[in-house]
């Protein structure tokens, strides 16, 4: 069973064998207890060369295992993540990353509620402005995302936030259910001089008059 699934692309300044040396301190962000299960050469399916990294960590109490494969296209750095709290990283699993190809013209813009844009644009510049308080300001106190709480995501930003230099959320799926809404896209940042491009799976709620980040309100815990 999938807890989370994402795919993220940024610059690669890195050979596939050091990427290990990026997300090991990316999961200490916002995690502990954090391992290095395997680091290892790969291919895709078409041979491409690649690197596998497993590892895993405890997420608000709960342990997480995670499985990401990486591959370099042109200077990109393309890589794929699935987790899960039932254990190791089966064969079911593994296969995702594997699994994924591109499909060009697929993610477009649209065109969002005046009240959303003006809550995105908002969320960007207090990024920007470099306020912890400002930024976590737009996440609601019942904050959830696959086990993450609202007090991991502050302590995975205050680790960062210092170094972002440029930040653009785009949204390419909305809709609208009540005072609900759900949404995904993509983050272009720049990090540390670093370009970095990942995508999201998220939602919003209005809280009191105001959107606020609301996450996939999925816990990692046991069934």
């Amino acid at each position: 069973m999938v807890d989370d699934f994402s795919v993220g692309y940024m610059a690669n300044p890195w050979p596939l064998d050091k990427f290990v040396d990026f997300l090991v301190p990316y999961l200490r962000a916002y995690a502990t207890d954090v391992t290095v299960v395997s680091n290892k050469p790969s291919q895709l399916r078409d041979g491409t060369p690649a690197q596998e990294v497993e590892m895993k960590a405890v997420i608000n109490g709960i342990p997480r295992n995670f499985l990401c494969v990486a591959t370099d296209k042109g200077g990109i750095l393309i890589s794929v993540t699935v987790s899960t709290h039932k254990g190791t990283i089966g064969e079911d699993l593994r296969a995702i990353p594997y699994s994924l190809q591109y499909e060009p013209g697929k993610d477009e813009p649209v065109k969002l509620p005046p009240d959303v844009q003006e809550f995105f644009e908002k969320n960007d510049n207090n990024i920007l402005s470099h306020d912890v308080a400002k930024f976590m300001a737009n996440y609601s106190d019942k904050y959830l995302n696959s086990g993450m709480r609202k007090g991991e995501v502050e302590r995975g930003i205050i680790q960062g936030i210092g170094d972002i230099t440029s930040f653009k959320g785009t949204i390419t799926d909305f809709v609208l259910a009540g005072d609900r809404a759900y949404h995904t896209g993509f983050l272009r940042l720049v990090w540390r001089n670093q370009l970095f491009t990942q995508p999201f799976n998220d939602s919003i709620i209005k809280e009191n008059g105001e959107w606020k980040f609301y996450g996939n309100q999925r816990d990692a815990a046991p069934c």
